[in-house]
């Protein structure tokens, strides 16, 4: 499909309220998973250390 002008990509045919909707709820639940999984990393990381520390191999 080719769009003659940027309006009528962001209309997408007159389909830009299901597209762009569904498009910003991705990208919130990619974002919230990203950050999510650093957190968990993060956590991962440090009770490792500490488990390492605790069984006295110093990291």
């Amino acid at each position: 499909m080719y769009w003659s002008s940027l309006g009528n990509f962001l209309t997408m045919g007159g389909y830009a309220g299901f597209v762009w909707p569904a498009f910003a709820v991705t990208l919130v639940i990619l974002l919230g998973l990203g950050l999510q999984s650093r957190a968990r990393m993060k956590t991962a990381e440090r009770d490792h250390a500490e488990a390492r520390r605790e069984a006295g191999r110093d990291v």
